[in-house]
């Protein structure tokens, strides 16, 4: 009897939190059937077919970087392997860049009081404060005004440098001038430049107070003793508190770097051929099928910043086993 009363009493505690979440569940499903309903309905007035068919249709249009072949009569398949590239890439090189950044801007944070840490102090407190946008447009708008024309090149050996952006030897095919353009070698966009310099500035703002943060988690007496051993400035700071400082940083830093990944999303403010531009922009606009091309656009962007996490929780993994042993 005690049971049963218990029962009817849980039960009259859990109907309510019930129905609730069945109306809930009702007025969802309703909400999905009638927007298939009405998209169905907009494709047949609009006479297009929905689908992902036109992925294998010629694109028609060139993208001024590709790390794959690329042309006019490629297939839209390859532009959104193309965009997707040009996203990673960018990722990559302001994730690089920014670390490196933060952690040199973290380390000086925690120096003596000087020069040194009020310029880091005054880094942190500047680059985060600014909105990613606004850094991007200014890098962007430097890389045009301060750089010189094709004409007068700036030449690093064999690498060239001007307003059309950093031109690299690749072999034996070195870049040179050819009239008002530059033929040979890999090009790096000057979008891409500004865009690197823009994200990895911003970020490494927030990364430098996320080690700083892990560098102080570090004991005392673990420093004490690499001084002990010998160990001092550069190599103490790598071999003993580095390594500790990151097992307490790595998961905040992890959420930094997914914000990263999601800012490049911004790359199509000054043109770079990125996801954002090419999947949800050109070839939304040509296809007409902006729903599918937008899907295309969350699933990428979800599977990177999925991707992030696994490596990010990865890393993690290996510094806790490697501290247990």
């Amino acid at each position: 009897m005690v049971r049963r009363r218990l029962s009817r009493t849980v039960l009259a505690e859990r109907w309510p939190g019930w129905v609730v979440q069945a109306l809930l569940l009702a007025v969802v499903g309703w909400l999905a059937y009638r927007g298939v309903v009405n998209f169905q309905a907009n494709l047949r007035a609009l006479g297009v077919s929905a689908g992902f068919g036109f992925l294998h249709t010629q694109a028609g249009f060139q993208i001024a970087q590709s790390l794959i072949p690329f042309g006019p009569a490629s297939p839209y398949l390859d532009a959104v392997v193309a965009a997707a590239l040009n996203t990673l890439l960018v990722i990559a090189l302001a994730g690089v860049l920014g670390t490196l950044l933060a952690l040199v801007v973290a380390f000086g944070r925690l120096s003596p009081p000087g020069i040194v840490r009020a310029a880091c102090g005054a880094y942190v407190e500047t680059f985060r404060n600014i909105p990613v946008l606004l850094q991007i447009l200014f890098w962007y708008a430097s890389a045009i005004a301060l750089l010189p024309g094709v004409a007068d090149s700036l030449q690093f050996g064999g690498a060239l440098l001007n307003n059309r952006g950093l031109f690299l030897p690749l072999g034996g095919d070195r870049p040179h001038v050819e009239g008002f353009d530059v033929s040979g070698g890999i090009a790096i966009l000057p979008e891409l430049i500004a865009l690197t310099l823009g994200l990895s500035i911003y970020n490494s703002a927030f990364l430098a107070e996320i080690f700083r943060a892990g560098i102080l988690s570090v004991p005392r007496g673990q420093i004490e003793a690499a001084t002990s051993v010998g160990l001092t400035g550069v190599r103490a700071a790598l071999l003993v508190t580095l390594p500790q400082a990151l097992r307490v940083a790595l998961p905040a830093a992890g959420g930094q770097y997914q914000i990263l990944a999601k800012s490049s999303a911004l790359a199509a403010a000054v043109g770079y051929p990125d996801i954002m531009q090419i999947v949800g922009g050109t070839i939304a606009s040509q296809t007409s099928q902006a729903l599918e091309a937008m899907g295309l656009v969350v699933l990428l962007y979800a599977a990177i910043n999925l991707g992030i996490a696994a490596i990010v929780a990865f890393f993690n993994r290996r510094l806790l086993r490697t501290e247990g042993r």
